[in-house]
C-alpha cells in the first residue's frame, strides 16, 4: 500500500493545530439544521478529527457523526483524541469513493483538505450522497502571509526548500466551482479573520506538521529545517518567546436541491 502524505505528522499535527472558529461553525451548524435532512454528518479527510469533534460541539447530541480518512495514522490519532462520549466513529475512505449511502448524508464536510481532492470527482459524489436540502460545507485557516513578516519568511523558506511547493496552492475560485454544480441550489462564502498568538515552539511544531515541509525535511534533515523555523519564529516574533499569526478563516456552503 502507497504511503500516505501525512504518515507520521498525526501527533504534532493533532498538537499543533488550530481549531476553527466558533462564530463560524455555530453558522454553520444553522444552516445545517434549517432543513428537514437526515441528521447524518460525515467529515471527508478528517485528519485527527479537529472539525469532526468540532461538529459535535455544534451539532449537539443529536447527530450521526462520522470521519473520515485515508490515513490509517491520522485514523489512530483522531480515535485517541476523541472521547467515548462524542460518539463519533472513523473510517476508511477517500474523497473521490465516500463511504456513503446514496441521499444519506444531511451535511459532508471538508476542513484543510479541498486541494489535495481530484474535485470534479469529489463534487459528483458529493451530490450523490447528500440528501436533498443537504449541505456541503468546506473550510479552511488560511494564513495570511501578506502583511505577516513571520509568513512571508515561512513560505519563503518552505519555497526555496521543499520542491515543487507554492504558497499559491489554494489559489482557486472555490465558490465560482460550488455555483456551478448543477445539483447545488445554492452557494455562499463566509469568512471570519482573526489573530493566533503561540509559543515558538507551537509554530514551529505546526509548521512541521504540514505534509508539504515533507520534501524540505527529506533533502535536508528534520535538525536543519527545525533551526530554521526557530530562527525565523525569533527574528519575526513578538520578543517574549510568542509568535503571532493571522489568520483568514473561509468557510463554504453548498445546499442540493
Amino acid at each position: 500500500m502507497a504511503e500516505n502524505p501525512f504518515d507520521g505528522l498525526a501527533t504534532r499535527y493533532q498538537a499543533n493545530r488550530p481549531d476553527y472558529p466558533d462564530a463560524l461553525l455555530r453558522r454553520l451548524a444553522g444552516r445545517a439544521g434549517a432543513r428537514d435532512v437526515p441528521k447524518h454528518a460525515a467529515d471527508v479527510g478528517a485528519g485527527t478529527g479537529i472539525l469532526t469533534r468540532a461538529l459535535r460541539a455544534v451539532l449537539g447530541p443529536d447527530w450521526t457523526i462520522e470521519g473520515i480518512e485515508p490515513g490509517a495514522d491520522m485514523r489512530r490519532q483522531a480515535a485517541e483524541s476523541t472521547p467515548p462520549s462524542d460518539n463519533i466513529a472513523y473510517r476508511e475512505g477517500g474523497a473521490e469513493a465516500l463511504p456513503c449511502g446514496d441521499a444519506t448524508l444531511g451535511l459532508l464536510t471538508v476542513a484543510q483538505a479541498i486541494q489535495f481532492f481530484d474535485r470534479p470527482v469529489f463534487y459528483a459524489e458529493a451530490g450523490r450522497a447528500l440528501a436533498t436540502g443537504g449541505l456541503l460545507a468546506i473550510v479552511q485557516n488560511n494564513r495570511q502571509w501578506e502583511g505577516s513578516p513571520l509568513l512571508e519568511a515561512h513560505e519563503r523558506f518552505v519555497e526555496d526548500h521543499a520542491p515543487g511547493y507554492s504558497r499559491h496552492y489554494r489559489d482557486f475560485d472555490l465558490l465560482g466551482e460550488l455555483r456551478a454544480l448543477g445539483w447545488a441550489e445554492s452557494a455562499e462564502q463566509m469568512d471570519h479573520d482573526w489573530v493566533m498568538t503561540m509559543p515558538a515552539e507551537r509554530f514551529v511544531g505546526m509548521m512541521l506538521s504540514r505534509r508539504t515541509m515533507k520534501p524540505a525535511v527529506a533533502g535536508h534533515g528534520e535538525a536543519f529545517v527545525e533551526a530554521a523555523l526557530r530562527d525565523i519564529s525569533a527574528r519575526h516574533g513578538n520578543g517574549d518567546g510568542t509568535v503571532s499569526v493571522p489568520y483568514r478563516t473561509e468557510l463554504y456552503l453548498a445546499r442540493k436541491g
